[in-house]
């Protein structure tokens, strides 16, 4: 089924794809993604953002997920997952080692020419994480929820937290996910 067990959420795979060890595995994982997304009917901008997670987590994937013993014979793997509103990407590969998620944007080099991919990933999603996979390898992956809607004001007026009233309705319940 998926490599990360949740037990509070029931994940539906959406679809799972094999990819090469190689830096066209990011241009198919991103294509793949964009074209699920779609034939789901998955809102655009959440797709863009899925996109972006997509191409970060597997260009890492490629880039530093070696085997043990320094080959990168091991697979790549990409899932979409689905569970009521949430989407979650799930991106394997043969290493064991854990990604150095960032604690900021202090802790990212201003100078280096890379480096900037989790914290892009860290601050779209709204939870992340890693695990490790059997024997070997690991599993990052990263949740999204759909963008919540903010009622529309009248020109010119601010709408304070807990305020009521017309102009402040929360947004209308959605169908228990798009997927």
């Amino acid at each position: 089924m998926h490599d990360v067990f949740h037990p509070e959420r029931p994940w539906l795979p959406l679809t799972r794809l094999p990819l090469p060890h190689k830096p066209e595995a990011v241009f198919r994982a991103r294509r793949h993604a964009r074209e699920t997304l779609a034939a789901r009917g998955v809102e655009s901008d959440l797709a863009a953002t899925v996109e972006l997670a997509v191409s970060e987590l597997v260009t890492n994937a490629v880039r530093h997920g070696v085997c043990p013993c320094g080959c990168t014979r091991g697979a790549v793997s990409l899932a979409l997952l689905g569970a009521g509103e949430r989407l979650r990407v799930e991106v394997g590969d043969p290493s064991r080692t854990p990604p150095c998620w960032p604690t900021g944007i202090e802790s990212v080099d201003a100078e280096a020419v890379q480096g900037r991919g989790l914290l892009l990933v860290t601050g779209l999603a709204a939870d992340w994480g890693d695990c490790a996979r059997g024997r070997r390898g690991k599993v990052v992956w990263c949740e999204f929820a759909p963008v919540a809607v903010v009622p529309a004001t009248r020109a010119g007026e601010l709408t304070a937290p807990g305020r009521s009233g017309p102009d402040c309705r929360p947004p209308a319940p959605r169908p228990e996910g798009p997927w």
